[in-house]
């Protein structure tokens, strides 16, 4: 049987080692997240070297020959224990670096953005977020995340996510608009359309100078095209901005690289827009509702006349008035009027405009009105619920009686 003099001091053991190992977990952790700790230093020569910039040669040696385990751990021993010296950027740089030459995207990419956040003015900045761009590129092209180390998936979102991060930390870098590009194309791979265009038209509103615009201009064109294209758009309003944005891309990027397959793809839509309105017009023909389907007919000849449709919908519209006349197309009530009648309309029209006049000497009102127009009747309300209460007004006060004083 054991006694309480032998349990106690060995729980206050246990105790107090599982004490020490929470309080370790979070300095782990957080070390981690800035790429800065994994494990502890490698046992090397590097123990031996008393000074940060001793260490930090040390460290490169080890780089250079392929090292990279203990090199990584020797430039986090410095950057942890000598945060405040002039070798603590350098080696946060050649960690970020070391840690990309041994496949750890992930974990370089956190070590440049400890770098650029930790040591804003260090002269790798510039270096330091292109790096960056070059990795998050890597996941744009379909890198596969990992997972404890083992390849797992490719991850769009991963690439969306480090674009973010570095216009958090860097937008006026030089690198700036083409971060802003390639976001907008992580989220276009990703089917956000409109956040993608949202994306591009950021980097032509922000960055109007840059020499990625007209790439930008070109694809928030693109992206209304491969919307209408698609059929998933519930209207042509998808095709109409594409071609909108072609225009604007045409007239203000004229010697761009893309100008040809501009023109192209505008082609590729307007004939796509004019067999969908065309189609239209057919499904409401279909539905023997003509006056609908004139209306597209005639939008598809009069904005593609020399399209195939245009001779399709002119070829229906001549057979459906030759069926049911041209009133059966007419849209609204309004009927023509004949000559007769439209010969007396003007004649009154002038006759009533002159008789308005002060000095006017002519006929009559009723000699001008004519005996073969009668006015129309007043129509009558067939029901008291039809009727409206006349609303009553009162007189207007007189004003008051103003007595003229009299003189003493």
């Amino acid at each position: 049987m054991i006694h309480d003099r032998t349990i106690r001091p060995l729980l206050g053991a246990i105790f107090a080692w599982m004490l020490a190992y929470m309080l370790l977990i979070p300095t782990t952790l957080h070390a981690q997240s800035e790429g800065m700790v994994k494990r502890e230093l490698p046992s090397s020569d590097l123990s031996a070297f008393a000074s940060p910039a001793d260490q930090l040669a040390a460290a490169d040696g080890f780089a250079d020959s392929g090292e990279y385990e203990k090199a990584i751990a020797g430039y986090r021993n410095i950057v942890r224990n000598a945060p405040s010296s002039s070798e603590a950027p350098k080696a946060q740089f050649a960690l970020a670096q070391a840690l990309q030459k041994k496949g750890d995207l992930d974990a370089s990419f956190k070590a440049y953005q400890y770098l650029l956040q930790r040591y804003s003015q260090t002269p790798k900045f510039e270096e330091s977020v292109a790096e960056e761009i070059n990795i998050a590129n890597s996941f744009l092209k379909g890198a596969r995340v990992r997972v404890f180390g083992i390849p797992t998936f490719s991850s769009m979102e991963k690439a969306e996510e480090m674009y973010t991060s570095i216009l958090k930390v860097s937008p006026y870098s030089k690198h700036a608009p083409i971060t802003q590009f390639n976001l907008g194309l992580s989220m276009e791979k990703q089917g956000k359309a409109q956040e993608a265009v949202a994306a591009y038209q950021k980097l032509l509103d922000k960055y109007p100078n840059s020499s990625a615009c007209d790439d930008a201009q070109y694809q928030i064109a693109y992206v209304y095209q491969r919307l209408g294209m698609t059929g998933r758009s519930q209207d042509l309003s998808a095709l109409k901005e594409s071609q909108n944005n072609y225009q604007d891309f045409l007239i203000q990027y004229p010697n761009s690289e893309k100008t040809q397959q501009a023109g192209v793809n505008m082609k590729k839509m307007i004939s796509k827009e004019s067999s969908d309105t065309l189609r239209i017009g057919r499904f409401y023909d279909f539905s023997k509702d003509y006056k609908a389907a004139s209306i597209y007919y005639n939008d598809v000849i009069r904005r593609f006349p020399q399209s195939e449709e245009a001779s399709a919908a002119k070829t229906r519209i001549d057979e459906l008035k030759a069926l049911y006349g041209e009133d059966a197309l007419r849209v609204g009530q309004e009927r023509p009027e004949t000559g007769g009648r439209l010969a007396e309309r003007r004649r009154l029209q002038a006759q009533v405009e002159s008789s308005a006049l002060a000095n006017y000497n002519g006929p009559s009102r009723k000699e001008i009105i004519g005996e073969e127009l009668p006015a129309p009747r007043p129509e009558m309300k067939g029901d008291m619920r039809d009727t409206k209460p006349i609303p009553l007004q009162e007189p207007p006060a007189e004003p008051p009686v103003q007595k003229t004083p009299t003189t003493p």
